[in-house]
This record gives structure tokens, sequence and C-alpha cells, in this order.
């Protein structure tokens, strides 16, 4: 009993180091048009939080993330993924940046397919869906992240 115990605080960092590729169905997107070709975990995160650049420096375009409204197991896997945030945390952070900056927090919207097709048409759009909901059908949008 006390080697099994052993044996599972050894293994138990891997387990935790699994990356979020290897362990969710959600893909980034944005505009075909859009130059930027890929994303690091790292930049999703503070294009989404508006730490960094408010604007595609490559297209001189705004940035306009997409959250999710009408999918919870969806938002949830993005945010304890990508941005390391519970729902309640991303909340008060963007409470917190609507009093002091006036930021307003993500467009929400419900459905892979109101994403796929809000991203087409605005190139300075950015959102994440399931992979899945990805098709050669889709060539106004392409997979920046993972």
């Amino acid at each position: 009993m006390r080697k099994l115990l052993i044996l599972i605080l050894i293994l138990f960092p891997f387990f935790l180091s699994v990356s979020w590729k290897d362990n969710s169905s959600l893909v980034v997107i944005v505009n075909i048009n859009n130059s930027t070709d890929k994303l690091t975990k790292s930049e999703v995160k503070l294009i989404y939080l508006r730490k960094i650049t408010k604007r595609w420096n490559s297209i001189n375009k705004n940035i306009i993330p997409i959250d999710r409204k009408d999918s919870p197991e969806i938002r949830k896997d993005f945010l304890n993924s990508v941005l390391g945030m519970s729902e309640d945390e991303v909340e008060r952070y963007f409470t917190e940046q609507t009093y002091k900056y006036e930021d307003l927090p993500p467009l929400q919207l419900g459905s892979d397919a109101e994403v796929i097709d809000f991203v087409g048409k605005n190139i300075g759009a950015i959102g994440y869906v399931n992979v899945n909901s990805i098709s050669s059908d889709n060539s106004a949008v392409k997979v920046i992240y993972p």
C-alpha cells in the first residue's frame, strides 16, 4: 500500500502537466484574412483578457474576442484550460476592468455556428469552438491555436 501511495505521488505531477491540446477538443479561430497564423496559449490568454494589444498589428484592426454564453461546458473548458480562471474569476476580472478602464467583456455568442459565422465576417474577431465544428465548409476561418 505504501509503495502504491509513493507511486501515485511520483506520477501525480505528470498528470498535471498534460497539455490542453491533449485534453480538449477546442480550437481558437480567426478570420481567414487575418495574417496571424499561430498563437501560443499565453498570447490567447492575454488577448482575451485584453492585457496586451487591442489591435491586430499586422492588419490594423481592432481585436474582437468572442466568448460563449449558451455552451457552459465549452466555456468552462476554455476558461480553465486557457485562461486558468473560473467563471467567477473571469466575471470579477471584467467587472473590475469595466469599472477602471471602461473595457467591456468579450461579446458572447451561443453556438459554434454563430462563432464561426461572426469570425468569418469580421476580420478582427477571435473565438473558440469545438474542433469538430471546423470543416472545409468553414473556409472563412482558420485555426490558430493549438
